[in-house]
């Protein structure tokens, strides 16, 4: 099975992206997730995100789940559905 967590995170210094970027690669890694992080660019506007970060849960290629904002313990709820 291959599990992804996507983090999309903010073109400037936001302090939930780096709580995010301290606390997730550590869990991940635990976990048996692919950790994968990307910055969203202004200028091209790469992601349709409205918050940030906003986290995407992807198992098997197909995108199971889009969080918007940061709640570990949220997020860990459902990285634990898979």
């Amino acid at each position: 099975m291959s599990k992804q967590l996507i983090l999309i995170t903010a073109p400037f210094n936001c302090p939930h992206c780096t709580r995010a970027m301290t606390e997730l690669p550590p869990y991940c890694e635990e976990n048996g997730w692919e950790f994968i992080e990307m910055q969203n660019t202004r200028e091209e506007d790469d992601f349709p995100v409205s918050t940030y970060p906003t986290v995407m849960i992807r198992v098997n290629e197909e995108l199971k789940n889009t969080m918007n904002g940061y709640n570990f313990g949220s997020l860990k709820t459902q990285l634990k559905k898979y």
